[in-house]
């Protein structure tokens, strides 16, 4: 009977209704202050979009402490209550969706590269190594987007401008040379980990047609580069596997 009571408080205790009985006294209380005094509240129906988010960060902090320690699930499963929990500020401060979209790119960023760290997880034992190596394009390409939104936040707000240290008119392009690092970086990996030929070489040619695209737009050059650029370094990655580039043999 005990196990029975107490695997009910956990199931009572990581639902929503929990949440949902909190957002209910905080409307409550709201709709009592409305009535005695000057306080206004318009979107109070934002609060229930933060139930999903409450319910995310409970069973994160239920997780980290069954588990002693912070990893993967536990970051991950707090990171998807994040953007439920900023439409929910949205809303609730009337916050002006024309300057602070770009909080969703950082945000989207930040997950991104959340997945490229290194945190140990159990899924990895059943799938090959080499799909491990691949973490740096996540990383890189997050980081390019978080840098990105902070860049348009800034200018959105007044508060900065990052562009003004950037000396070039198509200032994006040095965000696309960012991401073209993880192709290099997981390319390095690849062959450190002695991979196939063939996935190091098509990462290094990914990273390449991709630091490609904001070269051009760094220098402002014709963008027909593309057309004759990337043919080569697909030609050069074949000749890379003909002639054994670097003696790799597969996993």
């Amino acid at each position: 009977m005990g196990n029975d009571t107490s695997t009910g408080r956990e199931r009572r205790g990581d639902g929503s209704p929990g949440w949902l009985g909190f957002i209910l006294i905080i409307l409550g209380f709201i709709f009592l202050a409305q009535q005695f005094g000057n306080f206004s509240f318009e979107n109070w129906w934002a609060l229930f979009i933060l139930i999903p988010a409450l319910s995310a960060f409970a069973s994160a902090f239920s997780m980290w402490q069954k588990d002693g320690k912070l990893h993967y699930g536990v970051f991950s499963t707090f990171y998807g209550g994040m953007f439920p929990l900023l439409v929910a500020l949205m809303f609730m401060f009337n916050l002006d969706w024309g300057d602070y979209w770009p909080l969703f790119v950082i945000l989207g960023g930040f997950g991104t590269m959340l997945s490229g760290l290194p945190f140990a997880r159990p899924e990895e034992i059943k799938v090959p190594q080499a799909l491990t190596r691949h973490r740096p394009w996540p990383f890189f390409i997050g980081l390019a987007a978080l840098l990105l939104g902070l860049t348009f936040l800034g200018r959105n707000l007044g508060v900065y401008d990052l562009t003004d240290y950037i000396p070039f008119d198509n200032w994006w392009g040095v965000f696309v040379l960012i991401a073209s690092f993880g192709g290099f970086g997981t390319a390095l990996l690849l062959y450190l980990g002695r991979h196939a030929n063939a996935l190091v070489l098509s990462s290094l040619a990914g990273g390449a047609i991709v630091a490609l695209v904001g070269i051009i737009a760094i220098l402002d050059l014709n963008w027909e580069l593309m057309n004759m650029v990337v043919p080569i370094i697909l030609i050069l990655a074949g000749i890379g596997l003909l002639f054994g580039f670097g003696r790799r043999t597969s996993e």
